[in-house]
């Protein structure tokens, strides 16, 4: 596709090229912002600044109001015309982050943007809602305010910009940190995926993944059906029927993000329950219980969570009794062996097989 095509697919009118001063400044401010932010992930600001400062960097009409956008397409960054660039937002520092994202093959071929797989198509939601949290910690001031979309309430640090999304990738990180998620996000790395592999079970990253995917599909077709309705001159009847499928779509960004947030709870939360070996262990899982329910998205009616959690204690009074009649953990509930490593299941056999051994030889005098 033309550079010229890809603009006006993009919505961009280009105006004018900035000057090296102009870019440098940018390039500077976004290298020292990356680096004061996130200071475990030992980030080079000279070569941040070096990066940056190699980018073509263009001021534009955009049609969509949009404060910058990243064209890969030509490696440039377009900011629009009404930006203070002496004051960047964090939707400008969105932008160009996804130009330090860039992965290329040994042909010169994009072929990821952080965890957006170009060749899979997959990890789009899953990269926007990481760059999203990246760039709005680069603020003074992190904001949590209380939302509402789609009748669903949560606590949003990006209210405006993939809410939704952002609010799920956090409960991923609940269970395996941020760090890898911001190293993966930056370089491109699997470490995010493996992180989450270890602390869920091996088809839950992709699942997750998948479904992150549709639900941002989904809430890009809602938002082209509002833009018809909004400018719609057609009759009645069509404006009823466009109405319909607007609210079909919002019951199915309700479900499908209640659907990805319990596949999150429930395989996190087993698999980190198979690791539970002592009383410290016990109450941290308890205290972490609680604790997540500060991440709950939660629609009218929900019961899903408060449910699970009943589950749970019956489940750690299981392994309380274990440990206060053998000292330690040696089983677990029937319903938790697909959270367990095959590996894992042949140790607990022969772990059980020498308790109970050493109980026989106590008993008997074996």
């Amino acid at each position: 596709m033309g550079i010229n095509l890809l603009l006006r697919k993009e919505g961009i009118e280009n105006i004018r090229k900035l000057d090296t001063m102009h870019i440098n400044k940018i390039a500077s401010f976004i290298a020292e912002k990356l680096c004061t932010s996130f200071p475990d992930l030992h980030l080079s600001q000279s070569e941040l600044f070096i990066q940056i400062s190699r980018l073509d960097m263009y001021v534009a009409s955009m049609q969509d109001n949009a404060s910058a956008k990243y064209v890969y397409g030509n490696n440039s960054i377009y900011f629009n015309e009404n930006l203070d660039l002496n004051k960047m937002d964090i939707a400008a520092i969105h932008e160009c982050i996804h130009y330090l994202q860039e992965f290329k093959d040994s042909k010169g071929n994009l072929v990821k943007l952080g965890l957006y797989d170009l060749n899979a198509e997959t990890g789009i939601a899953l990269n926007e809602a990481a760059v999203q949290l990246i760039a709005g910690r680069t603020s003074s001031s992190i904001n949590f305010d209380t939302v509402t979309y789609y009748g669903m309430t949560f606590i949003s640090e990006s209210p405006e910009f993939y809410p939704i999304e952002c609010a799920l990738v956090s409960q991923m990180t609940y269970f395996t940190g941020e760090e890898a998620l911001y190293f993966s996000t930056l370089y491109s790395s699997p470490m995010f995926e493996r992180a989450f592999t270890s602390a869920s079970t091996p088809d839950a990253f992709f699942e997750i993944e998948i479904e992150l995917d549709k639900l941002l599909h989904i809430e890009n077709e809602l938002a082209t059906l509002s833009q018809k309705l909004k400018y719609s001159e057609s009759s009645l009847e069509k404006s009823r029927i466009l109405q319909h499928q607007i609210e079909s779509k919002k019951k199915s960004i309700r479900n499908l993000t209640i659907k990805i947030q319990n596949k999150i709870i429930e395989n996190c939360f087993k698999k980190k329950f198979i690791k539970i070996d002592t009383f410290d262990d016990i109450r941290e899982f308890e205290n972490d219980l609680i604790e997540f329910k500060k991440y709950l998205i939660t629609p009218e009616n929900y019961t899903f969570y408060d449910t699970f959690c009943e589950q749970m204690k019956k489940d750690i009074n299981f392994k309380k009794n274990q440990i206060i009649k053998y000292g330690t953990v040696i089983d677990i509930p029937k319903n938790y062996g697909a959270y367990l490593p095959m590996e894992t299941s042949v140790k607990k056999m022969s772990k059980i097989q020498e308790i109970i051994t050493t109980i026989k030889d106590f008993i008997f005098g074996e």
